[in-house]
């Protein structure tokens, strides 16, 4: 009988302290497998979307919050900004594009945004060899009051083409009975556009003089258009927008914007021309791959070293549990050892087939852990995607980083099988035998 086998027969006869103690093993991959995971899917996409754009310009305040409500849809703005900042980004002649948009309702939970029509033809072909958007059924929008939908919206709403709703206002879900709903002035949804599994399918895409008529409607500001709001004027929004995030906002909006998605002919140009626009515009600009990186780096980065931490516990204490299951296995065969010692078997084989016993018990437990790991995250994935519209990829090879872990961990378990091999190795043969 070969050592592998013999090892393996061991595990079985005692399979239900083996089961536990792969278990135990498998728990602490799983919690590396799905910390891993989580953090390599949302960092490549949360990127991803931060590289789409090479500056976001809006209201003073937090540069984070600005990135994240006008590029991710996942925060409230900062406030607004009058539309001569915007005119002044997009004629900068280091500008290659820049698109506004116009944030302050939503429906059923999902953001409403006014923009220009410019804006679905955006083709970043630095990062993607497809264009940003493309329409799945119907089309673009054309006149005020129609409307483009996000696939998400569509798929969870229930909307179609012709179909017609109106907005809520402000970024808070509210019982139906406190909500301010627009009902003066609803959308017809024209077009619903590809998935593109990005914050772009939670959407709600109109132009931006809807979004103006509807507030200037309702709050009763002048909705001449003529763009003639001072600077300070302006300024002064700002700060009254920051005193309530929640939805004041949108009172304000007049011929102002939230947001400027800029794209520059020369994406170095991005720290130059940041330093420009918050010297010269009442507005702040901020970069969103750098903004994320930070996010990633400052906070999510402790998170996961937290949890891979305890991970990494939860492997070691597998691993006590490998040596005593292992030590108490040798007290209870001994008599077994003594015999194959008696047959011929040398110590170093014996030495080994414990040994082997401790790498197949870590290596099931590991295979074990990376599947239960994966398909913890791959539910995780499905809450992120239904919230956020990120796709997490859990069933792919794992990363050199996830599989340096997997190593360690196999490590662990041999070395947790050398004080058992150790007690086998010193078996008294004669002692042992005359026991029997």
């Amino acid at each position: 009988m070969s050592l592998w086998r013999m090892a393996w027969q061991y595990m079985w006869n005692r399979r239900l302290t083996t089961i536990l103690t792969v278990l135990s093993v498998a728990l602490g991959v799983a919690l590396i497998t799905g910390v891993l995971t989580l953090r390599d899917e949302t960092e490549k996409r949360f990127v991803e979307e931060g590289q789409l754009y090479d500056l976001v310009v809006g209201a003073a305040g937090s540069p984070l919050q600005l990135v994240l409500s006008s590029v991710y849809f996942m925060d409230t703005p900062t406030g607004n900004i009058a539309y001569e900042e915007y005119e002044q980004v997009r004629d900068h002649e280091a500008v290659n594009q820049a698109f506004p948009i116009g944030l302050g309702d939503t429906y059923q939970g999902y953001r409403i945004v006014g923009t220009t029509r410019e804006l679905f033809d955006f083709f970043p072909q630095h990062i993607r060899d497809e264009p940003l958007f493309s329409i799945a059924e119907g089309r673009y929008f054309e006149d005020d009051f129609e409307a483009v939908i996000g696939s998400m919206v569509a798929r969870r709403t229930g909307l179609g083409i012709g179909d017609t709703f109106a907005g809520v206002h402000g970024f808070l879900e509210m019982p139906e009975h406190l909500a301010q709903t627009h009902d003066a002035h609803p959308y017809e949804v024209v077009g619903i556009l590809e998935a593109t599994d990005s914050p772009n399918d939670r959407a709600i895409y109109t132009t931006l003089e809807s979004i103006w008529k509807v507030h200037d409607h309702d709050h009763g500001h002048d909705n001449g258009h003529d763009h003639g709001h001072d600077h300070n004027d302006g300024h002064d929004h700002e700060v009254e927008v920051q005193a309530d995030p929640a939805g004041d906002a949108a009172d304000l909006m007049g011929d102002q914007v939230t947001a400027v998605l800029v794209s520059l002919h020369t994406p170095a140009d991005r720290f130059s021309l940041r330093s420009e626009f918050n010297e010269t515009l009442h507005a702040m600009a901020a970069i969103p791959v750098m903004e994320i990186w930070d996010l990633y780096e400052n906070l999510l980065g402790t998170i996961q070293g937290v949890l891979l931490a305890i991970g990494y516990l939860v492997v070691i204490i597998a691993a006590l549990s490998i040596l005593i299951g292992l030590y108490l296995s040798i007290l209870q065969r001994k008599r077994d050892l003594a015999i194959m010692r008696a047959l011929g078997a040398s110590a170093p084989e014996i030495v080994g087939s414990v040994l082997i016993e401790a790498f197949l018990v870590t290596v099931l437990g590991i295979v074990t852990g990376w599947i239960i790991g994966n398909i913890v995250t791959w539910f995780i994935g499905i809450q992120l995607t239904w919230s956020y519209g990120l796709v997490i990829d859990v069933w792919g090879l794992p990363s050199a980083e996830m599989l340096t872990a997997f190593a360690a961990v196999a490590v662990v378990g041999i070395l947790a099988g050398i004080v058992p091999a150790w007690q086998a190795y010193q078996t008294d043969v004669a002692r042992d035998l005359a026991e029997l």
